[in-house]
Formats: structure tokens, sequence, C-alpha cells
């Protein structure tokens, strides 16, 4: 039986399951699991205050108060779910007909003609190779696959612009009628797109949840692995986050900090190390 001054490493990340708490304070049922975390931090803070007196005006008693724990999670992937939760109030709206609006951008190379074809990004198969669809007349689309006709493209073209924004056109065939050679125009259109929305308001903030964080920790005799895990019963998910978009670099990683508030028993947080028990 091992020790409890058995020493022991944690290395390794930990895989974190966040659960809805029931209106008894006890853990419902799990509304995200996180396998792909980089980073899984846990943090104990608290203050203190001191008496002092006598000569020198030394420290006699120390009082420690405003215990903190914070728990900061960075996980390499992000899904739907997981971007809910730490933007919002953690619901996806889910759309099988969304509109998804696009602006492309052509260039008129002769006066009162636009080019035949625009590039998008969708098209009548719900692929997302860029494609070019074909404005002008379907005869004469060249017969290959980099064309799709505009009827057929499930796209429907909302309005074209000039270049300084100051006039609309309905059609692209109005805006090619009096386009101007070596300008540029704004192509406005919608596809039908599968959607699962996330809508960040105002009032909508992070949650609380129950928490648990699975990972190993490792024996210095005879290096071997055992379970270990932490438990938090109430954590208040923190509102900020970054989402860094470059070109260059590491890719994005995305960020949950979680504040541990005081259950109604006092047990702010639990530290398991144990061993499964072989079958009977």
């Amino acid at each position: 039986m091992a020790s409890i001054l058995d020493r022991y490493g944690i290395k390794e990340v930990a895989d974190v399951t966040f659960y809805e708490i029931d209106s008894n304070g006890q853990p419902g049922k799990p509304v995200l699991y996180l396998d792909t975390l980089k980073v899984s931090t846990i943090e104990q803070t608290a203050e203190s205050v001191d008496a002092r007196g006598g000569k020198g005006n030394p420290k006699l008693v120390t009082w420690d108060y405003g215990k903190e724990i914070n728990v900061t999670l960075e996980d390499a992937l992000f899904s739907a779910k997981s971007m809910s939760i730490s933007l919002g109030n953690g619901s996806v709206a889910m759309d099988t007909a969304y509109d998804i609006e696009r602006v492309v951008m052509v260039r008129c190379t002769e006066a009162q003609k636009l080019p035949d074809y625009f590039v998008a990004d969708v098209y009548a198969n719900g692929g997302s190779e860029r494609k070019r669809v074909w404005t002008a007349s379907a005869s004469d689309m060249p017969d290959t696959d980099q064309y799709v006709a505009l009827a057929s493209s499930g796209l429907t073209v909302e309005a074209v612009w000039d270049e300084a924004g100051t006039t609309s056109y309905a059609s692209y065939a109005a805006a090619a009628s009096s386009a101007v050679a070596g300008n540029k125009y704004f192509v406005k259109y919608k596809a039908k797109a599968t959607s699962r929305t996330i809508t960040i308001s105002g009032d909508k903030f992070p949650g609380t949840y129950y928490v648990t964080g699975d990972t190993y920790a490792r024996s210095d005799v005879d290096g071997k692995d055992q379970f270990f895990q932490f438990i938090i019963p109430k954590a208040k998910l923190t509102a900020e986050q970054t989402i860094t978009l470059e070109a260059e670099g590491d890719p994005s990683v995305f960020n949950m900090n979680l504040t541990v508030l005081r259950p109604e028993d006092g047990d702010m947080m639990k530290l398991v190390q144990y061993d499964l028990n072989a079958p009977a």
C-alpha cells in the first residue's frame, strides 16, 4: 500500500469535463469535454494581515484571509460549444438553411462590361472549393469544372457597388451597363449554408459549472503513472477572451479562465490521487 509520504511528479496536462450544476448544488449532465488542452494550471492565492509590536515592530501573529483559487485552461482547438461557453451563455443556434452574406471584388477591364464571372467560396453542391460563378449567357460558359452557372450555383446576387461605395446596382447586369474601365466593383451575394451561430450579447455572460480534471502523477520510485484528479464543485468561468488571427506564428489558442467559488459545504476543491481496483 502506498504511503502518504510517497513522492510523485506531475507534468501531463489534464482532460477536463464541465457539468451543469443542479438545484441541489450537485453535478448534472456534462456539457463540455476538453481533451486537447495545452496547459491546465491551478493557482491558489490568499492575503494576510499581521499583528506587530515590540522593539523593531516585528510580526507577532499572522492571519490569512481572502483565499482564491484560479484555474487556467489553454486549448489547442475549439468547438462551437466551447466557444459559446467561454463567450456567452453556452447556447448554440443550429440553422440548416442559413443565408450567409459574402462580398467579392471584380475589376472592369472595358467600359460597360464586367467580367463574365466572379470567384466565390460557395457553390451549388455546398463545397468550399473556389469556383468561377458564370454570370453571362449559360451557352457561352466554358465546358470545365472550374465554372458553375449563377442560376445553378445556389447564390443570389444582392447588390453591386462601385469602388467609391456611392452607387449601388440591383443586379450584376445593371452594374455592367454603366461600368467604368479600370474601376473595381463590390459584388454582394447570399449563399445557403448550414450554420452554428453563437450570439454574444451585452447581458449574457459565462456561467458556473462543476468541473473535473484528470491527469497522471508519476512515482519517483518505480516511474509508473497513477491517476490524479481535481474536482471543483463550483467554478465561475470569467468573461475575458482573446481570439488571435494572424498570418504567421503559432496557431491561435483558446483560453478559459475559472474562478473557484465556495460551495455550501465550504470545500472549494479536492485533489484525488487514486488507483483503480482490479476486477474481482
